[in-house]
């Protein structure tokens, strides 16, 4: 039998062209409302030549939730925890918020469609789902940078993460510019409060970094900064910011 002609260089294979016409219809429709034949007439071939690539209608909503765990994979392969600083925070999530962006889509189906992904009950990515957990843990809990630092970091993330996953769905008509923007200005308040901002209310000190910077008669605790007030501000900023 001859052999089919190699693809063109860049050109997606089968597979992956099927998973993209699921997600889109999954994300419209719903996984429960979309048919294996619907699948098949927008790839332009037979329900039996679909079985050659997937099995089930199921494992199209397996690989479809693959494809998000590889997303956060990647993200986080970027990044060297053991080398990664305060410095580098918010260029770090800067990159995170632009892949995440380009995949907005991807966010929305799995909203959609929680529910068939929990009955999936599939546990066999959990060790790499662990691996993502650990090297996440460990960049909140480097003892080498100060808690509240530590912890603006966990805002910052979780703001991106409530932004762009959690409300993907409510956020949908929002547009990708404008939901980068205002994710990057939410992660900034809280990372850099004051810092380059006309009227910042949190001065800073001589290196730039409004974190160590202490109100007139008040030395920085330990962790550099006083009272905890700049956390209070930078989240109270970081859930307006989400509600407008």
């Amino acid at each position: 039998m001859a052999r089919p002609p190699a693809r063109p260089a860049g050109e997606k294979s089968t597979r992956e062209q099927i998973l993209d016409v699921a997600l889109e219809l999954f994300t419209a429709n719903g996984y429960e409302k979309t048919s294996l034949r619907e699948i098949a007439e927008r790839m332009n071939f037979s329900k039996a030549a679909l079985y050659y690539h997937f099995a089930s209608k199921d494992d199209i909503l397996l690989a479809l939730h693959l494809r998000l765990h590889e997303l956060g994979k990647a993200g986080l392969d970027r990044i060297d925890v053991d080398q990664v600083g305060p410095t580098d925070w918010v260029p770090m999530i800067d990159e995170f918020v632009d892949l995440l962006l380009e995949n907005r889509q991807l966010f929305m189906f799995h909203m959609r469609n929680h529910a068939a992904l929990e009955a999936l009950g599939d546990h066999s990515h959990d060790d790499a789902n662990g691996d993502i957990e650990e090297r996440a843990r460990r960049l909140l809990t480097d003892a080498r940078i100060p808690r509240v630092r530590r912890m603006r970091l966990s805002f910052a993330l979780g703001a991106v993460v409530v932004g762009l996953v959690i409300t993907g769905d409510i956020l949908a008509e929002t547009s990708t510019e404008d939901l980068r923007a205002e994710l990057r200005s939410v992660v900034r308040d809280i990372l850099e409060p004051g810092s380059d901002r006309p009227g910042g209310d949190e001065p800073a000190n001589a290196s730039g970094s409004a974190l160590d910077a202490a109100p007139p008669g008040r030395a920085p605790d330990e962790n550099g900064v006083t009272s905890g007030t700049g956390v209070r501000r930078g989240v109270a900023r970081a859930v307006s910011s989400q509600r407008g």
